[in-house]
């Protein structure tokens, strides 16, 4: 079947570009479903998919030196995936229960994220109590403090690194975090393993919060169409 943004697609166009559109809109899976009658297994798969894309995309319009740094964490299973495939990261057993943690960025107009897998809750209070004595010994302190901002979605927590005289993006990082936190808590918990793709649509969206979110997605896809293989 002909689909210009689905390589080897068994849903006709106007199908792909209705559920992307619900997409858009920032509809859950089983609400795509529901509206569109394509199975929530297919929407879902196809939602992945285009998650992949958005994180790619991102991915390109980083800085050179951060490119690839942050293709991809590390997967780290969890207990019970839960509806829609994704992520359980705010939890009860935060000693046991090593969190997520992001670092935030600004290039030019834009706003970057990284997962820190190697940074620990006990790292960023030291780098917030400027307690540097371990984290150099640690080697912890250049992880961090590149960053304007981390994040412990443990706790759902933001914690500011900005040196006195900085540039301050505050306002940019609190509107992006209020993105984030309102968009992940939608899902009651999310997969481990895909917090990078649900954060890298949370940067997507955040930067192109002035444009028509389907169309350019739509842009996108045609430059860089999905494949089922």
């Amino acid at each position: 079947m002909k689909n210009k943004y689905l390589k080897g697609a068994h849903l006709s166009e106007r199908k792909f570009k209705e559920i992307l559109r619900l997409f858009a809109e920032d509809l859950t899976a089983t609400q795509i479903a529901n509206i569109s009658g394509v199975s929530r297994v297919t929407v879902n798969s196809y939602l992945k998919k285009i998650r992949h894309q958005i994180a790619r995309h991102c991915e390109s319009l980083s800085p050179s030196d951060n490119h690839n740094r942050s293709v991809a964490p590390a997967r780290i299973t969890h207990a019970s995936p839960v509806e829609d495939g994704d992520v359980s990261v705010k939890t009860e057993v935060g000693r046991t229960v090593k969190p997520v943690v992001f670092g935030i960025y600004r290039s030019s107009d834009r706003l970057h994220t990284e997962i820190l897998p190697d940074v620990s809750r006990s790292m960023i209070h030291s780098v917030v109590r400027s307690s540097r004595s371990i984290l150099e010994m640690q080697g912890a302190a250049e992880k961090i403090r590149r960053f304007s901002n981390v994040v412990d979605l443990g706790q759902y927590r933001l914690y500011n690194l900005e040196n006195e005289g900085a540039i301050s993006i505050a306002d940019d990082v609190d509107a992006f975090w209020g993105l984030t936190k309102h968009r992940l808590a939608k899902f009651k918990g999310l997969n481990r393993s895909t917090v990078y793709l649900h954060l890298k649509e949370c940067e997507f969206r955040y930067n192109n919060r002035n444009e028509d979110i389907y169309e350019t997605l739509l842009e996108l896809l045609k430059s860089q169409p999905l494949s089922l293989s």
